[in-house]
């Protein structure tokens, strides 16, 4: 199958390109670092070349895949020997991880995208949590796969340029043109690069915190203070430490009512804070559901947490950033842009303040601090220019220019006061000098983090000097997620800011709680007391740290059982028809008229443009939602088709559907009887709810210079 040597092709080109480059990485780091490289890479030379050949072939993406394919052979054929077998020996708990990484990622997926084998037809199912999300991605990845989208239009907003990142929905519509189906296109990758986060965070608190403690510095055994650092940082990532497990418990009169098996393991299906959607002041956003939604920010967290490893490991070594390793991190994180772009951005941020605190700080121990730190800045040009240099081209692009305006604001407080329970919810951002808003923030913080806020504060006190360098610098993406908004939707895409600042601080956490495990067993003087050290570990041991422990998880499991037992909706449902229909008789690039405000719709999902399709996406995308809301109640209740054509063409209308969506809209006036009377049907399909018929403007219209005249 072409999608899996796609796949396997670009994963091994990726992961011998990096262990060329980045020899002294740990095993972990490079194949997980190898397979997102080889994705950010084959996915830039894919679209390249089926933009390019998209003028002169409907086929210009199958194009684009053999030539990924004939790319990474050809970086497999240099690279090949310089490798080595012992250049990928792993050790058995590094296998063990890896293999319950692969397991749990897999189990992820599939419930929340799947074939349903047991209904008739097996239809796509996706988890009723994730449903909204799944319409704008699954449109997107076939705007490619089944469609012409080239040059790249919003699929809910056509005839202009995207403003979205859609880096990986094109990389799944890739998959979806090399044979796979729409579930294995989303979830193959998206399980190996969640395993992958699991893996880069590992490895990458291993990394800070081994040795730790007087334990060995053996990267593979369970004595290694590290280790146990970066297991407990994993199931952090894993699950959230809010509070929003009370809710649970609220719900039931006894704790052991709660408790029962049949309540939390059969019957919990709902996720127990929705924040800032309704005005629970917990948010949803601490929830896998983030990643669930979007496939696109795994494999950006992925590609960010290995850059992080890679920067951090010669900066905490006290080695200089070779140009080899600052080039190779750079020129990826760069091309990372358009797989998120609020992402790169916060991650920026960490970068930045990273590489400044490290260099300040080395500069200032010598006499010559000017050259030194002039020094340190040529180090860092090697991964920050082609960072910079690639990403400004792809931001101005999927910004709809060099304007700005809405997309960059500052919004103190931002998340905090998107709550309509906070104080400073209608004030559009906190007063700095209003107390009140400040226990707004402590309390919404302390009810969304929890006690990993103390555990911060405790690893700052036993850590390194080098640690709290690291730490400030994750601190500075909390500090710019909480100033500036970085979307037109208050409460929306700066979430992605705060995921990657847990994730930063996570091994930090961990240390701490791995701290408290291994307190010292001397004895302490209390005052006039003195209490034998014994019983401190011992009550650190079976009190303190399981205690903390269950508070810092028990939300997120309570989220797997949400994800186990959320119930499933069909993707293409009583439209599979239409949509077969327009795939075997419509043009591959047209654009329709449809209801406004709508998620599936049979167009989107065949891989076609809609002129406004759900329009909250394409407000907050920067499009000019309100004209297009006028406009088509205007095509649809035009006076007379002198009227609708002047309006169709003017607008660049294809098609015009009326269908169950138009007819219960209720958005506009419609007048069907016109298009039945005087446009031209290029056919009409049954549907559950009612026919659909779709009419042919430029059939039903003629030129818009005999249109005009008319008028």
């Amino acid at each position: 199958m072409l999608a899996a040597v796609y796949l396997l092709s670009l994963a091994l080109a990726g992961i011998a390109a990096v262990t060329v480059l980045l020899p002294n990485a740990p095993v972990m780091v490079r194949l997980a670092g190898g397979f997102i490289a080889g994705i950010v890479v084959a996915v830039w030379v894919t679209y390249v070349i089926a933009l390019g050949f998209s003028p002169l072939t409907d086929e210009s993406l199958l194009v684009g895949i053999f030539v990924s394919i004939v790319v990474s052979v050809g970086v497999l054929v240099a690279l090949v020997p310089r490798l080595r077998l012992a250049d990928f020996r792993l050790r058995p708990l590094e296998i063990a991880l890896i293999g319950l990484a692969l397991i749990f990622s897999f189990w992820l997926m599939d419930q929340r995208l799947s074939v349903n084998d047991d209904a008739p037809g097996n239809p796509v199912v996706v988890s009723a949590n994730t449903w909204g999300d799944t319409a704008l991605h699954v449109s997107l990845a076939r705007s490619f796969s089944q469609g012409d989208n080239y040059p790249t239009e919003y699929p809910f907003y056509a005839n202009e340029p995207i403003r979205y990142h859609f880096g990986y929905d094109f990389f799944a519509g890739a998959l979806e043109k090399g044979g796979f189906n729409v579930p294995m296109a989303f979830n193959l990758p998206g399980a190996l690069g969640f395993a992958a986060m699991m893996m880069l965070l590992f490895a990458l608190a291993r990394l800070l915190f081994a040795g730790h403690g007087g334990g060995t510095k053996d990267p593979g055994s369970l004595r290694n203070f590290g280790v146990w650092t970066g297991l407990v940082a994993v199931v952090l990532l894993l699950t959230n430490s809010s509070f929003a497990f009370v809710r649970y418990f609220e719900q039931y009169d006894t704790i052991p009512e709660a408790l029962k098996p049949t309540h939390w393991f059969e019957e919990h299906y709902q996720y127990l804070a929705v924040g800032p959607y309704t005005s629970d002041i917990i948010t949803i956003f601490n929830t896998p559901n983030v990643y669930l939604t979007q496939t696109h920010l795994i494999v950006g967290m992925a590609l960010v947490l290995f850059v992080a490893f890679g920067l951090v490991q010669p900066l905490r070594e006290g080695v200089s950033l070779t140009r080899q390793r600052g080039a190779l991190l750079g020129v990826l994180f760069g091309l990372s842009f358009w797989l998120n772009g609020v992402l790169y951005i916060s991650a920026g941020v960490f970068f930045g303040v990273l590489l400044v605190v490290f260099a300040v700080l080395a500069a200032a121990r010598h006499d010559d601090f000017t050259r030194q730190l002039w020094a340190k800045a040529k180090e860092a040009a090697w991964f920050i220019v082609p960072a910079l240099g690639l990403a400004i081209p792809q931001a101005i692009w999927l910004n709809g220019g060099m304007g700005t305006e809405g997309n960059v604001q500052t919004q103190i407080g931002y998340l905090v006061c998107s709550s309509p329970d906070a104080s400073c919810w209608s004030n559009g951002g906190m007063d700095l000098l209003n107390i009140g808003h400040w226990g707004d923030f402590a309390e919404y913080w302390w009810l969304n983090v929890g006690l990993a806020v103390p555990l911060m504060a405790l690893a700052m006190i036993w850590g390194s000097n080098s640690d709290r360098k690291i730490f400030l610098a994750a601190m500075a993406v909390f500090v710019f997620g909480s100033m500036f908004q970085l979307s037109r939707d208050l409460g929306g895409h700066n979430h992605k800011i705060f995921n990657l600042w847990e994730n930063l601080t996570n091994p930090f956490v961990a240390f701490a709680l791995v701290g408290l495990w291994n307190v010292s067993s001397q004895r302490v003087q209390l005052g006039f007391a003195t209490i034998d050290g014994r019983v401190v570990r011992a009550a650190a041991k079976f009190v303190v740290v399981p205690v903390v422990f269950v508070f810092l998880v028990l939300s997120g499991l309570l989220d797997f059982m949400t994800i186990k037992n959320d119930f499933k909706v069909e993707v293409f449902g009583d439209k599979r028809p239409t949509i077969e229909w327009i795939d075997e008789n419509l043009p591959r690039d047209a654009v329709f008229l449809t209801a406004w405000g709508e998620l599936y719709v049979a167009p989107n999902l065949a891989g076609r443009g809609v002129y406004l399709g759900y329009d909250p996406w394409a407000a907050s995308a920067g499009y000019d939602a309100e004209t297009r809301r006028q406009r088509t109640a205007e095509m649809y209740g035009a006076p007379d088709k002198v009227a609708a054509c002047r309006l169709l063409l003017q607008e660049e209308i294809d098609y015009v559907q009326i269908g169950p969506q138009e007819r219960a809209s209720g958005r506009f006036p419609l007048d069907a009887a016109l298009f039945e009377r005087d446009f031209v049907a290029a056919g009409s399909v049954d549907e559950a709810g009612g026919p659909v018929t779709y009419y042919d403007v430029a059939a039903s219209c003629g030129d818009s210079v005999s249109v005009a005249a008319a008028g």
